[in-house]
């Protein structure tokens, strides 16, 4: 196992880990070093590099690739995504050796059907059925030229997905995903690869809560809608009820919506420790999505650390988590449910079922242990 070689070549460069596609790249990084992997990464990356002593004390080499980001790259028949992430630096690094190499997500695979590349084993690491995600992001987005580009770009991704019959095997995130490789693509080996994460036990604080959380990346189209779905059908029926909106934030638009809800507090742009004490200190979170795509990495991590998870059906479409959570039909239950579960104590029924249903899909070694059977499968590992 110590003499085993890989390459990664990844979206964006997933340290610090504070979004869930980073989360899942980089703690499987962790989990594949320390299990005698030696790994050669490739991250694709906009605006500036600073030092990631982090991901380089886990890989042999790091190799870092700018994203061709000008208005040619827009013309192209290939997906935006995927040509701003093309490099001919990364095609001579790749040919130094013949490790394996592993693509994480289809907007990395430009290089998939290289001829130069036909006799290498390959691997896609599935995140989302991308040209689905691109457009429901492209339904959400809040001006034309947004709308535009999501559309476009998810209409040439669905074209643009029939390269991974170049790979040997699939490596999906959701039992969804898992389906639709497997009956699109049936010479592919495809395989359910739950997502990496940093947790190893449930850890359920004690007691009530202070607060109704809602975190993840307010940036984003998806969770700035979800963000004003909730202030505005859900904090504002419950006054007296404190709620807090945490994450990656710089899209002030959301300010106006907030600032009508006194009773909402945000915590903008948190570190990994502030972020983990918001999870701890929430009596119900509350999560939220108008798409079921991949898998929420936000919802994974407050099933290990949080109290009451309150969703809606996409929330835990294609996954093994809705027994876990508190399911609502419709955005007008969840005001009647979180005065409900904001004054209930975690019961130890539910403590001892998340053990069970996590500790058999989700825990890490059981992961990796998937990873190195499949790789197994193939030469050249």
């Amino acid at each position: 196992m110590t003499n085993r070689r890989l390459h990664i070549i990844v979206f964006d460069i997933p340290y610090p880990a504070n979004y869930g596609g980073a989360i899942d790249v980089f703690y499987r990084l962790k989990a594949l070093s320390q299990s005698g992997i030696k790994i050669t990464l490739h991250c694709f990356f906009k605006g500036e590099l600073t030092n990631y002593n982090e991901l380089e004390s886990l890989c042999e080499k790091v190799y870092y690739y700018r994203r061709k980001t000008t208005w040619k790259q827009m013309l192209h028949l290939r997906p935006y995504a995927v040509v701003s992430r093309t490099s001919d630096e990364l095609l001579q690094n790749l040919l130094a050796d013949n490790d394996p190499i592993m693509f994480e997500g289809l907007v990395c695979c430009a290089l998939m059907n290289h001829p130069l590349l036909a006799k290498r084993t390959k691997f896609l690491r599935e995140c989302n059925i991308e040209h689905e995600y691109f457009y429901h992001l492209g339904k959400s987005a809040d001006n034309f030229g947004n709308k535009l580009y999501y559309f476009a770009d998810a209409l040439r991704l669905k074209f643009f997905e029939r390269i991974v019959k170049h790979a040997q095997a699939v490596l999906a995130i959701a039992h969804q995903d898992e389906a639709h490789f497997a009956v699109n693509y049936p010479a592919l080996k495809v395989v359910y690869l739950p997502a990496s994460h940093p947790n190893t036990h449930v850890n359920i604080p004690t007691g009530l809560g202070q607060y109704i959380l809602y975190h993840g990346n307010l940036d984003v189209s998806e969770n700035y809608n979800a963000a004003r779905l909730i202030a505005e059908n859900v904090a504002s029926q419950l006054p007296d009820i404190p709620f807090v909106f945490a994450g990656r934030y710089h899209n002030h638009n959301l300010d106006s919506v907030l600032a009508a809800h006194p009773n909402i507090r945000i915590m903008p742009n948190p570190s990994e420790i502030e972020m983990q004490q918001l999870v701890r200190d929430a009596q119900i979170h509350l999560l939220i999505t108008a798409q079921a795509t991949g898998l929420k990495l936000k919802l994974l991590n407050v099933l290990y650390n949080g109290r009451h998870i309150l969703v809606n059906d996409k929330m835990v479409e294609g996954t093994d988590l809705a027994p876990l959570c508190v399911q609502a039909n419709s955005i007008k239950e969840l005001p009647s449910l979180c005065r409900k579960y904001m004054t209930l104590p975690v019961s130890k029924e539910d403590i001892a079922l998340r053990k069970k249903l996590l500790g058999e899909s989700y825990d890490q070694l059981s992961i990796i242990s998937v990873l190195h059977r499949v790789l197994d499968d193939f030469q050249g590992l």
